[in-house]
This record gives structure tokens, sequence and C-alpha cells, in this order.
């Protein structure tokens, strides 16, 4: 099975602008945010790194970022 691809989106981050991409998506649904928020604004938020947001989203939700992100 071919593993999924990371997909660019037309919607910008609520706090710093940047582009966001699917796994940015799927993060902000997973934690119930109103508006889509990239997976380093959201990390900030927590006081965390990106990579621990990773761990404990893949933990708690069995979520994992395509290869490559």
């Amino acid at each position: 099975m071919m593993a999924d691809r990371v997909k660019w989106l037309d919607i910008n981050c609520n706090v710093c602008g940047q582009r966001l991409n699917s796994w940015d998506a799927r993060v902000s649904k997973a934690l119930a945010y109103k508006t889509p928020v990239c997976e380093k604004c959201v990390a900030k938020e927590y006081d965390i790194e990106p990579s621990e947001l990773r761990d404990r989203l893949e933990d708690f939700f069995g979520m994992r970022p395509c290869v490559g992100i």
C-alpha cells in the first residue's frame, strides 16, 4: 500500500499565515480548532516542539504524518 502524500491546501494558518497542508488540517481537526492552524503554531501554543506534538498525537489519536513532513 502506498503511503499517503502531503497535499497543500489553499488555506493559510490563522495565526502565522503560512500555507497549510493536509497534516496541519488533520491536527487542527483532531484538536477541535475552529479555524485551521499549522502544526508549528499548535506546538508553540502548548510550549512543545513539533516532534513532541507528533508523538503525543500518535500516542493519543494514533495519528502519524505521511513520510516527508
